[in-house]
């Protein structure tokens, strides 16, 4: 088995892969609004947009559903570009968003990798072997090695070696999908008698857009109605991320490609249409993982194989052209508890409410409401109340308005204000106040937090951005002490500023700056200050993509971690922790002799110059190879 290890990875640099990379302006602004989310959701979600790249719609054809996915898109965007669609019969080419009214240079940027302007099809009447036919097909296989292995390795904790990879095949057409995925994490085993090859193992048949039938998924998906507080196993933004994704706007289903081993659902789920109406039934079967996915050593792998949770659940949604009303119900066999919501979005003139509001068979509630106003064409307000019982306890339901489990009870408001001060420059202000009403990490009692941000993003042109923001928490938590039954709680606050450009220049040349500084003080402590600069350099053509980062950080505290995007190899997303002191360096490689084929291999290096590490160097490697081939 070791030699077939050694095999696969030889393989990464004897193959090669296509692929296709977002571009700067797109992943920074992922990189924004995902930095609250796990790795794993914050992955998935990037993993989520590579697919829309490489499957970008049709302008001339595309329905206001599909443009809802795009979270920076806002209501009256999508209205304005469908009308544009019907006075002007169809776009010529995508650089005609420029004429739509309320778009501007900024929006733009981020939606033209996702869209393209080409004559409509006469649509083919749905047949699965024609469907087979035309699909596309795409293998994709991923390894990440560290050299310097944790200290519970070196103690034969870990039943595996520090290696980590998955392989994925994807099937891809118009009306059905299919996909599998085998996958393992670092330090997970690899062999008997632990285990017979992957750690975990994923698939899905999906069908959809045939007549009455919009989807029909088999396998591993996930479901995401209303905002989320009954049916919301998919990922989404937090209310910290756009104004324009305030309130969730998909209720659909989502077949799962990659990703994270928890937030799925394993079973059928199926959603039939008419003119104005869906309706949604879905159920599950799969056993509850109490090791959060991880499964390194021997009492982790005993709580891979846990007591089989069984759910079902539906939507009925009712779809008008100003108004859309939907109820999601579950029950779940494992823990017993049944769930009930109401959700609504509605739009008068300058105003768009949505919001939901569910319960469980005990009486506890769940609610989230927000309203967005259009001052202006220039001028937006938000704003945002919500309210988790203590005890709501819905595992299936995932509210992108709460940064973690909404499960531990929380109530707050949410403001925000976006003006766009010129077509190119975009100012974002945000203020909120909330109480956790139940014992959280490292405090053991309810707790206010209260937080605000400022950033505002320039726009040179398509290629060319600058971005700035300053944030400020105030939170509290317990005191360190030992043997105490009852631990004093003091409030700490943070400071953070971020200044940051990135640009594609002329004859393909990539340039990304920044600064990170963070001020972080609990009570009557000192204050402890962290900062952190990086310059990125890079070139890009139709075969190279080399990107390269050198990074200096200094950052005493753990508490005041600050965390910054990495360029990695394909479909691989890095939201980079940095603590104590030192230097970073890598170097980004990707290579697409010609279409279908490509390779992207990542190296990496950090070299601590504190006594904080153990391990004062760590050196990894990411390799990805994929190929994608489509029957003529």
């Amino acid at each position: 088995m070791e030699k077939l290890k050694w095999l696969l990875w030889f393989s990464f640099f004897v193959n090669h892969v296509y692929a296709t990379q977002l571009p700067a302006v797109f992943t920074h602004w992922l990189e924004q609004y995902t930095q609250d989310l796990h790795t794993d959701v914050a992955e998935e979600y990037y993993q989520t947009w590579l697919d829309k790249a490489q499957h970008p719609v049709n302008l001339n054809s595309v329905e206001r559903e599909n443009l809802e996915d795009f979270p920076f898109l806002s209501y009256r965007q999508i209205e304005n570009i469908l009308e544009y669609r019907y006075d002007r019969d169809f776009f010529a080419t995508p650089y005609e968003l420029a004429l739509v009214e309320e778009m501007d240079s900024i929006t733009i940027a981020l939606l033209l990798p996702f869209v393209e302007a080409k004559p409509i099809d006469t649509p083919n009447t749905f047949s699965l072997k024609n469907s087979l036919k035309n699909a596309s097909h795409t293998v994709t296989s991923r390894f990440d090695y560290t050299f310097q292995p944790d200290k519970a390795y070196l103690q034969g904790k870990y039943l595996g070696k520090p290696w980590a990879g998955y392989i994925n095949y994807q099937l891809n057409q118009e009306h059905i999908s299919a996909g599998l995925t085998a996958q393992k994490n670092a330090y997970e085993p690899f062999t008997l008698p632990h285990n017979a090859g992957f750690d975990f193992y994923s698939g899905h048949v999906a069908i959809k857009n045939c007549g009455v039938l919009k989807q029909l998924v088999i396998g591993d998906y996930s479901a995401t109605f209303g905002q989320g507080l009954v049916l919301g196993t998919g990922s989404g933004f937090s209310h910290w991320s756009d104004i324009n994704s305030l309130g969730k706007r998909q209720d659909k289903l989502y077949a799962k490609k990659k990703g994270s081993e928890q937030l799925y659902l394993r079973g059928l789920g199926i959603t039939l249409q008419s003119k104005h109406w869906q309706f949604s039934a879905l159920g599950s079967v799969k056993q509850v993982d109490e090791a959060q996915g991880l499964h390194r050593t021997t009492a982790e792998l005993a709580k891979k194989q846990g007591e089989i949770t069984y759910m079902v659940g539906g939507n009925v949604l009712a779809n008008y052209a100003h108004i859309k009303v939907g109820c999601s119900f579950m029950f779940d066999w494992f823990t017993r508890l049944a769930f009930i919501g109401l959700d609504y979005r509605t739009h008068y003139k300058n105003f768009l409410f949505s919001g939901e509001i569910a319960c469980n068979h005990t009486g506890k509630i769940a609610t989230v409401n927000q309203v967005t106003i259009a001052l202006h064409s220039t001028l937006k307000i938000g704003l945002q109340q919500r309210y988790y019982a203590p005890c709501y306890n819905q595992a299936f339901g995932y509210a992108g308005s709460v940064e973690s489990a909404f499960k531990q009870g929380e109530i707050g408001c949410y403001g925000t204000v976006e003006w766009l001060v010129l077509p190119t420059l975009k100012w974002n202000m945000s203020a909120e106040i909330s109480k956790k009403l139940s014992p959280q990490h490292r405090i053991n009692r309810s707790s206010m937090v209260y937080k605000t941000q400022v950033s505002g993003t320039y726009q040179f042109n398509q290629t060319q951005q600058l971005f700035c923001k300053w944030q400020w928490s105030k939170q509290e938590r317990n005191e360190s002490a030992q043997n105490q039954t009852i631990l004093p709680t003091y409030a700490y606050t943070k400071h953070s500023i971020q200044l940051q450009y990135n640009g594609t220049l002329k004859q393909g040349l990539q340039l990304k700056s920044g600064w990170v500084g963070r001020l972080f003080q609990y009570h009557n402590q000192p204050i402890c200050m962290g900062h952190l600069v990086f310059q990125d350099i890079g070139f890009k053509n139709n075969q190279w993509q080399i990107m390269g980062r050198l990074c200096f950080f200094d950052i005493p505290d753990y508490d005041n971690k600050i965390t910054v995007y990495e360029n990695d190899v394909l479909y691989a997303f890095s939201n980079t922790g940095y603590y104590g002191k030192g230097i970073r360096a890598y170097v980004n490689i990707g290579y697409k002799p010609h279409k279908g084929w490509g390779i992207y291999l990542k190296a990496a290096h950090t070299y601590y110059t504190d006594n904080i590490h153990e391990i004062p160097h760590q050196t990894t490697i990411h390799a990805v190879i994929q190929y994608t081939w489509k029957k003529r």
